[in-house]
């Protein structure tokens, strides 16, 4: 597959904070950096001009059944399905089975902590999280005690920002447990992946997440939870799947969590990627390239 060099825009990327240009070939992206160097080090590659664009990992949707895939494309998604739900009754033998673990949405997260405990503390334990469990949604109580429980075997907790209430949802406590977020942007048979930050980042009382913690948890996170291990799906790491969406966007905000005044913080240096301004307008998809491929412009 030939080189691309995309060049030109503005690149959300672990690589560089700055980065406005990025390279991928044969799947894969293999760099990213600021536009100078760029031709240099690719000279052969096919060259694509970004024009101010926002590029970044594709949103992943892993609560798949029923959705048209086309429409999912059409939202700068990519399908990442999750095994159907099991009642905590099943995890034993779903561990035994090395199968996924996917408990039921509406069981309490303390009834599953304690079932995913004590298969732990049984011989072959360590298996619990290799299976990497997946809670979906947030009925009951996340005291401190099941928040650590979840964490220590590895826990995924699925947020369904535009299904489930979450008034009274502390995400930022969440987040600080250890437990790892990911979350929906379903909402009913379609999908609405800004309409979800903008749920994931308003929780009353200034508790919900960052903007670059929700877009990590609807991207990377939700490859987790939908079983990969590798540590880079979902990001524009060097090595990673080169699967991202170009966005025209209006001006990039840097925001982030300032727990000294517990409000946002727009301090440049606060080393914090800059993200669409979510008070905005949706930004609107250009491309979608799935594993170095196009996939198809927006409808």
């Amino acid at each position: 597959m030939t080189a691309c060099l995309a060049s030109g825009g503005r690149v959300l990327t672990p690589a560089s904070r700055d980065a406005t240009a990025l390279a991928y070939e044969d799947g894969l992206v293999v760099w990213a950096g600021s536009d100078a160097p760029g031709p240099a080090l690719f000279p052969d590659a096919e060259r694509i001009d970004l024009a101010g664009d926002w590029v970044a990992p594709a949103f992943v949707e892993c609560l798949t059944p029923g959705l048209d895939l086309r429409r999912v494309a059409a939202r700068g998604a990519v399908p990442a399905a999750l095994p159907e739900p099991h009642p905590v009754g099943a995890v034993a033998d779903r561990v035994r089975a090395g199968g996924r673990v996917v408990v039921d949405t509406g069981v309490d997260p303390g009834e599953g902590a304690a079932a995913l405990t004590r298969l732990a503390a049984a011989p072959g334990g360590p298996a619990v999280a290799r299976c990497t469990p997946v809670l979906v949604g947030t009925s009951g109580t996340l005291d401190e005690a099941t928040l650590a429980a979840l964490a220590a075997v590895g826990t995924v907790l699925l947020l369904r920002p535009l299904v489930d209430d979450l008034a009274g949802t502390d995400l930022v406590r969440i987040a600080a447990s250890g437990v790892a977020l990911a979350a929906s942007s379903r909402d009913g048979g379609e999908l609405r992946p800004w309409d979800a930050l903008r749920a994931l980042t308003s929780v009353a009382g200034g508790r919900g997440l960052s903007p670059r913690a929700a877009f990590t948890a609807v991207t990377r996170g939700a490859r987790r939870a939908a079983g990969a291990r590798d540590g880079t799906a979902g990001t524009l790491t060097p090595g990673a799947a080169a699967t991202f969406a170009r966005w025209r966007t209006g001006e990039l905000a840097v925001v982030a969590a300032d727990d000294a005044v517990q409000r946002w913080s727009t301090d440049p240096r606060s080393g914090v990627p800059p993200m669409p301004d979510l008070s905005g307008p949706d930004p609107v998809l250009r491309a979608l390239v799935v594993d170095g491929t196009p996939a198809g412009p927006a409808e």
